[in-house]
Parts: structure tokens; sequence; C-alpha cells
């Protein structure tokens, strides 16, 4: 079983000119403050670097601020860092890969974590599973878990009914494999069908030809010449229209990427002559720095140094954000250019064709050449080309459900299930709950529960299924992140038996971060405690964060801006 921990987060905000660094224990964490304190925020955050996007906004947060999250993977130790959309992956303070795309994120995260399960999308083709589907049963959000739904991320709905294959992928009911072949043999379906479909139609399209047409010739009209010759000269004048506007077009994307290019080197220039200054501030220790220029005397204080530093630290980010409108723009010029070279295509095309009726006989006899003969075989062809194609991937589905079943092994499904239901009718009792007949329950049978015993059967089911994961049978041991379990107002009687059963009921052998309100009189591994309302930052830790986060974020915008530029520089070739 792989594990996977959280190690540390960091957060910085320079528009507010403070930090935040918050070191994890490895076991049980409670993370303890009143009602806008941070608590969530710092949750959150933990998520949103990693990829994820909780549901529910942050309340008076920096939107550019920077969080960092260090994870271990077994005995390996990473940092993720995040900035408005950006993300790069350290390792040993080596710059592993950047992105601004979360779908490039998520893939290569993916393989760093060894998580390989495969879901479909709405139009039923195999993706890797992101860090939605990692994370997603391992969290309860304060904005959307606690109710009926897995409203725990965003964007969750760009899956074809992703739960099931997630459970079972955590638990063990299904391996991996399972999930690749079953997505193949999905896929493959689905093109078997359009290949009937296409053969009923070309059945259909045979019979109306042969109540149109017989073997002993074709039968053309000269009139129908005419027609066609009056078609092409109206589609000729409809492709003349629409040149002219793609052409306007390509010229106006042109000159935008060009302003876009020139304010990129302007930018560029400018840090050129920061880092010569740069060089120039460093050179020496001295009380007094002295303009070369003019010859003025400036007192030289960190805080100096540091604020006129800020100002190359936007420049790079305003570069890397030029780029990727250079990227974007690119990539519309791209597209008008093909259509125009399609345009063109079509053009020549339809002249040849017009330029070739020298005689009113002349396109009759190039159509007579082909003959109804020609047809019928083109159709037999056909028909038989889709048959063999059917026939290859019936064949091949029949061997793909031959894999299935080896691969579902019912005994092993049947302990899984039994220990799933084992832990929910236990959990439901420490909890203060009814008992229920758990005999049938499948790990998707989410409680639907109204008033207080809602979020405490929600918690039963939650830490069923984190006994589960945990188990021989499990694939990963991932963090269980529970935040506020004080919902719908839990009483005196029950809060303390909600936080002595998260203190003392999860799974051993993974990690357990809580954020509450209340403190709990069961002892917890280490103890967060947020006091100022709004005040999760302190400008206290500002510096000092600043050092340790500064630096790779100038790596994450460097590393992406010169991605960027090599894309743009090959697609303009």
């Amino acid at each position: 079983m792989k594990s996977f921990i959280f190690k540390n987060i960091w957060l910085y905000s320079r528009a507010d000119r403070a930090a935040r660094s918050i070191e994890f224990h490895p076991s049980k964490n409670l993370i303890v403050g009143l009602n806008h304190t941070g608590k969530s925020s710092l949750i959150k955050h933990l998520f949103l670097t990693m990829g994820p996007t909780p549901m529910g906004k942050l309340d008076k947060w920096d939107d550019n601020a920077i969080s960092v999250v260090k994870f271990a993977i077994n005995q390996s130790e990473y940092l993720a860092i995040y900035q408005r959309g950006y993300r790069a992956l350290f390792n040993d303070d080596k710059l592993i890969f950047a992105s601004n795309k979360s779908v490039d994120w998520s893939n290569s995260l993916a393989q760093i974590l060894g998580f390989n399960l495969l879901l479909l999308d709405k139009q039923s083709q195999p993706i890797i599973g992101d860090m939605k589907s990692f994370f997603l049963p391992f969290y309860i959000n304060q904005d959307g878990s606690w109710q009926s739904g897995w409203d725990t991320f965003t964007g969750l709905q760009q899956f074809k009914a992703p739960i099931t294959p997630i459970l079972e992928y955590f638990s063990g009911i299904k391996p991996p494999s399972y999930y690749e072949i079953s997505a193949k043999r999905t896929q493959l379906q689905s093109l078997t069908e359009e290949l009937r479909k296409e053969h009923k139609f070309l059945e259909k399209s045979k019979a109306r030809f042969q109540q149109s047409f017989s073997l002993s010739g074709p039968k053309l009209e000269e009139s129908n010449f005419e027609i066609e010759i009056e078609q092409l000269t109206r589609e000729v004048t409809e492709l003349n229209k629409a040149q002219e506007k793609l052409k306007s077009t390509a010229v106006n994307e042109k000159e935008l990427l060009n302003s876009i290019h020139l304010q990129i080197n302007l930018a560029n220039d400018a840090l050129k002559v920061y880092e010569s200054d740069n060089k120039y501030i460093r050179s020496e220790s001295r009380e007094n720095l002295l303009c070369p220029t003019c010859g003025a005397e400036h007192k030289e204080s960190f805080m100096h140094f540091f604020e006129y530093a800020e100002d190359a630290r936007i420049l790079r980010e305003l570069v890397s954000r030029l780029i990727e409108d250079a990227t974007k723009v690119n990539e519309k010029y791209r597209n008008t250019q093909i259509e125009l070279r399609t345009l063109e295509s079509n053009y020549r095309r339809i002249n040849t064709i017009l330029s070739t009726r020298k005689g009113n006989l002349v396109f009759k006899d190039v159509v007579e050449s082909m003959g109804a003969e020609t047809a019928f075989r083109a159709f037999a062809e056909q028909e038989e080309n889709l048959r063999n194609d059917i026939k290859g991937n019936l064949e091949e589905l029949d061997s793909l459900q031959q894999q299935l079943k080896k691969l579902t092994n019912i005994k092993r499904a049947k302990i899984i299930l039994s220990i799933f239901r084992e832990a929910y009718g236990s959990a439901l009792m420490s909890l203060n709950l009814p008992a229920i007949d758990v005999s049938k329950l499948k790990l998707t049978t989410r409680p639907d529960l109204s008033g207080s015993g809602g979020p405490r059967s929600l918690l039963a089911y939650y830490a069923a299924l984190w006994a589960t994961f945990s188990s021989e049978y499990g694939s990963y041991s991932i963090p269980m992140v529970i935040d506020a379990p004080n919902q719908q107002g839990q009483d005196h009687l029950n809060m303390p038996k909600v936080l002595k059963f998260i203190a003392n009921d999860l799974p051993s052998n993974g990690q357990v971060i809580v954020g509450t309100e209340v403190k709990s009189e069961d002892p917890f591994d280490k103890l967060i405690e947020f006091t100022e309302p709004y005040k999760l930052l302190s400008e206290n830790e500002f510096i000092s964060v600043g050092l340790f986060v500064e630096p790779l974020a100038n790596q994450m915008h460097a590393k992406i801006q010169s991605q960027a530029l090599v894309i743009t520089t090959e697609r303009t070739a």
C-alpha cells in the first residue's frame, strides 16, 4: 500500500504583506478556531495546491496569494506550489515540471503518485482520473460534502458515473487493470454500434440507388449538367466572400500577436536591467549604496532590496501571462490560416471542374465512364469492409469480457464489503445513531438522513470507507480530512462523541486533519489553534516565508514562460 501524507503548508500574500507556515503531524491533527479564523482556508489550500478546486469561496482572500505544500509518498518528499492557476512540482529543490493547465498538471502528478485509475468522460472515452478523483473519498468539505451528494470539488461532472469506480479502486474490489480493460470495452462497444449504424445506412442507400439506376448503364440528362454548373458557380462566389473575411481576420490576429511579442520583449529588457542592477547590489557589502550613474548615495537595507525585487517578480508574472496570451492568439491565427488553406483548396478544385467544360458532353462523359456497375461494386466492397470490421470488434469484445471475468474476484469483493458493513455498523453505534441493517449496503450507499443525525451518519459512512481503504486490500493510505464536523447544531452530548470518535476510532495507519470550532477532550497528536478573525496570515512571517516561497515561484514562472515560448515558436514556424 502506498502512503501519502501532508507534511507542511506555506501561505504567502504580497498584497497583504503577510504569510503563514504550518507543520502537520503524520498522525492526528486538530485545527481549532471560531468562524472566519482561517480553518477552511488552510484546508482548502491543501487541495487547491495539489490540483482540485474545493467547493466554496474563500472569504477576503488574496487571489494572487502563493501556497506551497510539502507532501510525502512513502519515503519521497515533494513540494507543490500554486499561484492563480500556475502550478509546479519540486523534489529536493529540483523543478520536476510546471504547468498552467490543470489537465497537464493532473496527468503528470498522477504518474508521480502512481495513480492509474481510468474513468470515462461524457463521450464514453477513457481518460486518466485527475486529482479530484484521487482525493474525493478522503475529504469532507464544509461546503457541500455534509449533504447527500459528492459535492466536494468543482468539475466532477466531466466524468461519467465516476463514484463507483473510484470507491472500488481504493477499496480493492477491482484492480486498476480492470478499469483499463472495462474502459477499452466500452469504447469498442461504442465504435461497433457506430459501424452497425453505418452498415444499415449503406444498405438503405444501396436500395435507393437500385430503384433509380440499373446495370444497363448510367442515366444522365444534359439539363442536370447545366444545374451542376450553376451550383458550382454559386459555391465559388460564396468561397470568395469567406476568403476575404478570413484574410481580414488573419491580418488583425497577426497585428495583435506582434503587439504582444513587443510587450514581452520590453518586459524582458527591463528584467535584464534589473538582473544587472541586482548583481551590482549583491557584489559586496556596504553601509551606503552608491549609484554608478549619478553618484547619489542610498541607505541599503534588506527591506529596500526586498521591495526593489518585487518589481522584478511582477514583471516575470506579466511576461508569463503575456506569453500565455500570445499562445492563445497564435492558436487562433493558426486556425485561421488552416481555414484559409481549406478554402483555397476547395476554390482550386471547383475552378478546375468548371474549366473542364469545353463542350456540352465533356462532364457527362466523365460521369458515364463510371457506370452503375462501378457504383454497385463500390457498395459491395464497402459492405464487406464493414462486416469484417464488426466481426473483428465482436471477437475482441468477447476476449475483453473473458479478461474482466478473470479480474473480478467475487470472494475478495465479499470480504471487502463485509469490512465496510461491519465498520459502518460500529461507527453508527459510536456516534449515538440507531442501528440499521447493513447486510445489503454497497460502497456507494451514501446516507441521506435529515436533522442533527445527518452529519453523524455521513461521518460514519466516510469512516467505514476509510476503514475499508486502510485494510490489506486497499491500494493507498491518503489523509482523512474533515472540515467542521459540528454541522446542523450538534448538541453538548453528541459533539464530544464526534470528536472522541475521530480521535480514537479512525484508522491508526493514516493521517487525520480536522478543523473544528471547539477543542477536544480526547488527545490529538498536534493542536493548531487560530484565534483572530481574518488573520490566518501573519505579518511577522512575511519575510521568512517569502525567502522560501519566492525562489520557487520565480522558477515556476520561468519554466512555464520558457515552455510557452517553445510552443509559440513551433506553431509560428
